[in-house]
């Protein structure tokens, strides 16, 4: 885990309006949020990795085996999966139906667009000043009109009712440009997804949604974006027009906050949300766990005195709320805690249900397999996360549902606590003070299991 010093903005160019720096600051935070969001304290990952989909593209469909006539895959995510193209999963048999059947029904058509210039953009003048401060050439016409001719094209979209994806070609002679990192002395420009706002066809007025995006491939001839809208506020039917805001940045000044942007693209296109309805009833059940474990407690609940510990809690009186969503991509299987013993708290419930993505973290570690018999295999996650909570989606999907109600469908919950930290041993009762600044925290972890669940099955 990393805890990053603040940039501080406001000492770039003096006697700004503070107006501007508030837009910069949220931008910046916003890029924050992004990473935090995906990265879950591993580690920073590479800056061109910026959307989750492209950093987890290479775990999209890694078969390993076949169970009851249905292809086992490690760390499936639906959102990952137009990290690819259509002509490239064919190419590479890495399509799955449903999930194409899903993306298929989306049918997006390409809207209206507009390129804005940075001289005709707010705060022009103070976005040229930071050129400047940044030791850069002022904003020219000869250097980046040729964005005014950028031609984008909505390629897919995937929407499921839960995870939503799409993919953008912008269509340019200057793709190289986008080429990272840029050691010579050419152009180097980053593109990102900073605002959306939506509305369902025939609507008057439109809504904010948090969306985020980055580049994901590059050619001499155009650039490929794709973004990501979690936990989507669209209805389950009809068309929806998205309108998307990307600015398109001088990396040389500024690769992720606004402070570098030349110009923005505005586009809008729509899709159906007929593949947003679920595919069959979603079930809810209480599961009880009992014994006791060792939970790494990440405590943030006095924020001038963060904290992280061991404690040794009862799970006697601990209940699990297990809801299953049965969509066209995938199974969603989401966990909350429904019921606690006195003096639980809520660092403890986040502890439980921090999301272990790979089994080498602390927090709750989830598997699946098909039958009784044969190997566990790494759920897939969300490309976010909430405190509370752990969501996990299973490769199993409509097509597939006889078969594998027929084998049998497990979950194994194994909750993993820190046993070392940096090299060190570390006991049950550890704990230790978070304080200022960038810390470095490698744990070795040890896991207990808390149970072996047979899901329900359509």
């Amino acid at each position: 885990m990393e805890k990053k010093m603040r940039y501080n903005v406001r000492d770039t160019i003096p006697e700004t309006p503070e107006s501007f720096y508030d837009a910069v600051e949220r931008s910046l935070e916003s890029c924050r949020d992004q990473r935090r969001a995906w990265s879950w304290r591993l580690g920073r990952l590479p800056r061109r990795l910026l959307i989750p989909m492209v950093a987890a593209a290479v775990l999209l469909i890694a078969t390993t085996a076949v169970a009851a006539g249905i292809l086992l895959r490690d760390n499936y995510n639906p959102v990952n999966y137009l990290s690819e193209t259509k002509a490239e999963r064919e190419e590479q048999g890495k399509t799955i139906p449903d999930v194409e059947q899903a993306i298929a029904s989306a049918a997006p058509e390409s809207g209206n667009y507009t390129i804005t210039m940075q001289p005709d953009l707010p705060d022009a003048d103070i976005l040229n000043g930071q050129r400047l401060a940044q030791g850069q050439p002022a904003y020219s016409e000869e250097d980046w009109g040729w964005m005014r001719e950028i031609k984008p094209e909505i390629l897919e979209v995937l929407y499921d009712g839960r995870a939503f994806s799409f993919s953008i070609r912008l269509h340019t002679d200057h793709g190289l440009s986008f080429n990272w990192p840029r050691e010579d002395e050419g152009q180097w420009v980053e593109a990102l997804v900073d605002f959306g706002e939506f509305r369902r066809q025939g609507e008057e007025g439109t809504h904010d949604v948090n969306v985020s995006g980055g580049i994901s491939a590059y050619d001499a001839e155009g650039v490929t974006i794709q973004g990501e809208i979690m936990e989507p506020p669209f209805p389950q039917e009809g068309r929806v027009e998205l309108t998307v805001d990307i600015g398109l940045r001088d990396a040389r000044v500024e690769d992720m906050a606004i402070i570098g942007v030349v110009s923005r693209l505005k586009y809008t296109f729509t899709f159906d949300a007929a593949a947003a309805r679920e595919a069959a009833r979603p079930q809810i059940t209480e599961r009880k766990l009992s014994g006791s474990a060792v939970l790494t407690v990440d405590d943030w609940s006095d924020p001038n005195k963060p904290k992280m510990y061991n404690q040794r809690v009862s799970l006697d009186e601990v209940t699990l709320k297990e809801e299953v969503r049965y969509r066209q991509t995938g199974i969603y299987v989401t966990y909350t805690v429904q019921e606690t013993p006195a003096g639980w708290t809520e660092p403890l419930t986040n502890a439980l249900l921090y999301s272990n993505r790979t089994g080498d973290w602390h927090g709750i570690y989830i598997q699946y397999r098909i039958g009784q018999e044969g190997e566990w295999l790494d759920v897939g996650h969300e490309n976010h996360g909430n405190f509370g909570e752990s969501v996990v989606i299973l490769p199993i999907f409509p097509s597939e549902y006889e078969k594998a109600k027929a084998e049998g469908v497990y979950l194994r919950l194994t909750e993993c606590y820190g046993t070392a930290l940096n090299g060190e041993p570390i006991a049950e009762d550890w704990q230790m003070d978070l304080g200022a600044g960038a810390m470095s925290l490698d744990f070795t972890v040890e896991g207990q299991e808390l149970a072996v669940i047979e899901l329900p099955m359509p």
